[in-house]
């Protein structure tokens, strides 16, 4: 049984300070964590607004790492906003998550937008924001013109295109419009967590269609350990490597840093039976693929 090190990898999901939410780092130390434990290149996820700017600081401050930044599509950007999608991508963004935390399904799982239940992840709203945080990518049960042209906008700028909390219903309507355009990089965000919770058969049917999987470390840690070490192998099974990637989902107060949540993810993963050079497959030519990036960068 080998030792795994997270040299060369890549983690596509962190989240890094400032933000509204507490964070355990902001995107300089967690660049410069990453960096030092080796790995390649990171992306910094804000369920607030574009992570260009902090992606840009992290770069100048962590030379010769990569560091890459999306834009998720709830309130702080104006929610499926094409607008701003495009700005960012222009701007070099590399992932589109669709409404996240300001999902409709999110706030049917958790009970409100803005929250996960937990006092560091919980918004204190002051007006009444609160209730214009609930967006959907369906109009009457087919997609909307905005999420067609988010959908399309991913595609021509080569970026990835990430369901967010979306939910099953939500994703198969996307995933539908993606295919049909022949879209290779949809990315389905954590179908392990709690949103959107998919069940294996559905995660085999995304893969056999093309998508990425991208199953997250974080949540089989104590918090919010949402899925067993076991069912995660079932889930990258039913995947298969070559359609699966490994991310962190770390920057809590509550999670290790990302490099270590990797490590120990990867370590688990490989004493449950995946391969050595399945578990670099995802955490790196994968990512690479995704990212657009070569092994020489």
């Amino acid at each position: 049984m080998a030792i795994i090190s997270v040299e060369g990898f890549y983690d596509l999901h962190i989240h890094s300070a400032p933000a509204p939410f507490r964070r355990i780092g902001d995107s300089v130390d967690l660049a410069q964590s990453c960096a030092a434990a080796g790995m390649a290149g990171i992306v910094v996820k804000s369920h607030f607004e574009s992570t260009v700017s902090k992606a840009y600081h992290a770069r100048r401050e962590v030379p010769n790492f990569q560091v890459f930044s999306g834009i998720a599509l709830n309130r702080g950007v104006g929610g499926v906003n094409p607008g701003a999608v495009e700005l960012a991508l222009h701007q070099g963004a590399k992932i589109v998550w669709l409404p996240t935390f300001d999902a409709e399904n999110h706030a049917r799982t958790f009970g409100g937008t803005g929250t996960y239940g937990y006092h560091s992840m919980t918004l204190s709203f002051k007006g009444a924001s609160r209730l214009r945080g609930r967006f959907t990518v369906l109009d009457g049960g087919r997609l909307t013109a905005d999420a067609k042209e988010v959908i399309e906008l991913t595609q021509d700028y080569d970026a990835i295109l990430a369901t967010g909390h979306l939910s099953k219903e939500e994703i198969m309507a996307v995933i539908e419009y993606a295919v049909s355009r022949q879209h290779r990089k949809v990315l389905i965000t954590h179908p392990e967590f709690t949103v959107p919770n998919l069940d294996i058969k559905t995660i085999e049917a995304l893969a056999k269609q093309g998508c990425y999987m991208e199953f997250c470390g974080i949540d089989c840690f104590p918090i919010p350990q949402t899925v067993t070490m076991d069912h995660m192998r079932e889930m990258i099974e039913a995947a298969t490597p070559a359609r699966a990637v490994l991310s962190s989902d770390s920057g809590q107060p509550f999670s290790p840093k990302p490099p270590e949540t990797l490590r120990v993810f990867a370590q688990c993963l490989h004493e449950k039976g995946i391969s050595e050079e399945d578990i670099k497959r995802m955490a790196i030519s994968n990512s690479q693929f995704l990212l657009g990036v070569s092994a020489k960068e």
